[in-house]
């Protein structure tokens, strides 16, 4: 085997390898406001239907703090491969939370609003860590 062979080989290998850790970074960041919110609150089927079992501010605590966790994981995963990702699911959360928010103020649905504000807090919040984290590795 040459010097190339193994470099070329090494290089394969070590695409693989990011890939496998920004698309583990992405998923763990995708689904932790997700999980928080169908488990702190009780959805029955439409935006009337939100409710917070156990409080409006543990969804929010809770959401923020697992969607903070999950982008410091992703980035310390991922590292710098991982920022444009985490930047791009994070950015799109807010976008959907926005939107949801500004559906609930329209439909004046408090639960719906107070959902999507949530979530874009927890967006924020993982920006405001991640994207750092990410950068620095």
């Amino acid at each position: 085997m040459t010097h190339t062979d193994s470099r070329t080989r090494a290089t394969g290998v070590s695409r693989l390898s990011v890939f496998a850790r920004v698309t583990a970074a992405t998923l763990l960041v995708l689904a932790a406001p997700a999980v928080c919110f169908l488990l702190t609150t009780g959805i029955l089927g439409s935006g009337a239907s939100i409710r917070f079992p156990h409080g409006y501010a543990v969804t929010l605590i809770v959401t923020i703090l697992v969607t903070v966790a999950a982008s410091a994981l992703g980035a310390r995963i991922a590292g710098r491969a991982g920022f444009g990702a985490i930047r791009f699911v994070l950015a799109w959360w807010a976008v959907i939370s926005f939107a949801v928010t500004v559906a609930g103020v329209s439909l004046d649905r408090a639960h719906l609003t107070e959902l999507g504000i949530a979530i874009l807090a927890a967006a924020l919040a993982g920006m405001a860590v991640g994207l750092p984290l990410a950068a620095r590795r």
